[in-house]
């Protein structure tokens, strides 16, 4: 569960563009163009900019995050913000973590669920469609599994059957109280789905029975372009490597949410697979390590200078503190 921290206005907030390998005295990289051109020729496509946003007057991170279709976690991981954080003061200046590098393989008509990232990518007639971020399953009790599988079921205001768990809780009928909401999309694995939620402030969190949740203001959008029928993967990279239009490559990294797959020992092997292990620096594996989904520069920072290897970083900044008694972010699954 989420509490009213606020994100607090001031400098060390800024967005500030910082050459990449331009700090602590990086050492340069030789460029090879030849050997970087086979390199983004096997790197995976990305799509998307980092963009800048800055809280309106009455603004919370639930409507940041909901206006740049994110979650509330993709702007904390960005902005180095507590994770519990719920409200901003107006004016902050906001890191929008909009980079998405594509699956591995996309299905031509289906969806791909990455756990790490929080989100979930569509696909139809062989095009990315777009972006849907998610929560999933609670990491210390019901994991969203890993699956291969397809839709089985679209059913629209959904009664709630709850797992026995919930002892003496009997079915719950479409309506705000029905933490399904307002669209059902069911999966041929166990009893899990993708749905709507009645909590929208917790989309991003890993807090769900182990089922995938989306914001009731997109649920619908996704709802009517999946069929019965269609692909749905469920996947776990806490790292990828990705190539932008220009050639450029970058590495993202997401938080080990289940403790399956370390980031920066995913990103390492990712970098060398490529044949670039001399990329694999101190800075590289720093910014790895900070798990943050925005886009890390691989390609030559002198090659690339003030394009491809500016990327957004801020400073940790001061924060009101937690409420005492606060929850851990994530809580307990409800459903």
């Amino acid at each position: 569960m989420r509490a009213d921290v606020v994100i607090a206005l001031g400098l060390s907030a800024a967005l500030l563009l910082t050459p990449a390998g331009a700090r602590l005295g990086q050492r340069a990289v030789a460029s090879n163009p030849q050997r970087e051109a086979v390199a983004a020729a096997r790197a995976r496509p990305m799509v998307g900019t980092v963009g800048r946003d800055a809280a309106r007057e009455g603004d919370t991170l639930l409507s940041i995050a909901e206006r740049n279709h994110l979650a509330i976690d993709h702007l904390c991981f960005a902005n180095d913000w507590p994770s519990e954080a719920t409200e901003i003061y107006a004016g902050t200046p906001v890191i929008v973590p909009g980079a998405r590098v594509m699956p591995v393989s996309p299905p031509y008509d289906g969806i791909v669920v990455n756990l790490p990232e929080r989100g979930l990518y569509l696909f139809r007639e062989g095009r990315f469609v777009r972006f849907f971020p998610v929560s999933i399953g609670f990491s210390g009790e019901c994991p969203t599994p890993l699956m291969r599988t397809h839709v089985t079921e679209k059913v629209k205001n959904p009664t709630w059957f709850p797992p026995p768990r919930f002892k003496g809780i009997g079915p719950v009928p479409p309506g705000p109280d029905n933490p399904l909401g307002a669209r059902w999309i069911g999966l041929g694995v166990g009893a899990y789905g993708i749905h709507s939620t009645n909590r929208a402030v917790n989309i991003g969190l890993s807090t769900t029975g182990g089922c995938i949740r989306l914001y009731p203001s997109e649920i619908c959008a996704l709802y009517d372009l999946v069929r019965v029928g269609m692909t749905v993967r469920v996947e776990y990279e806490t790292a990828k490597v990705g190539r932008r239009a220009d050639g450029a490559l970058f590495l993202v990294t997401f938080p080990d949410v289940y403790g399956r797959g370390d980031p920066v020992i995913a990103s390492r092997r990712l970098v060398r697979a490529l044949g670039l292990a001399d990329r694999w620096t101190a800075r590289v594996a720093r910014e790895a390590a900070l798990t943050r989904g925005l886009p890390i520069a691989l390609s030559d920072p002198e090659a690339s200078a003030g394009k491809a290897s500016r990327v957004p970083k801020v400073a940790p900044s001061p924060f009101a503190s937690p409420v005492e008694g606060t929850p851990a972010p994530g809580g307990a699954p409800t459903h």
